[in-house]
């Protein structure tokens, strides 16, 4: 488009553009469960609530999961592993949409 005086007018596109907007990765929220690797030893996994205390220790990684995925059930959450607090895995959907 061209304005009075020779000038030209691009248009820019509107800030709802997909293309701009960054994409949002889900991450625990209160009340879902978590798995995590401590740093100082590799062999223990804390399971614990999101915004409470410790639920228990486990030993292995697949007995840390799967008592994730029994807690995330039988609380209706989503269940969650981390090996460094910035990012999440998500082993277990069963919190319900709102």
């Amino acid at each position: 488009m061209t304005l009075p005086g020779g000038v030209i007018a691009f248009r820019e596109p509107p800030p709802t553009d997909r293309r701009l907007t960054p994409a949002l990765r889900p991450v625990p929220q209160a009340g879902d469960v978590l798995a995590s690797k401590r740093s100082a030893r590799a062999d223990v996994f804390t399971i614990r609530i999101v915004s409470g205390a410790d639920v228990e220790r486990m030993k292995r990684y697949k007995e840390a999961i799967d008592r994730v995925l029994d807690l995330a059930r039988e609380l209706r959450v989503d269940g969650w592993y981390t090996c460094n607090h910035t990012n999440y895995a998500r082993v277990a959907h069963f919190r319900q949409l709102v």
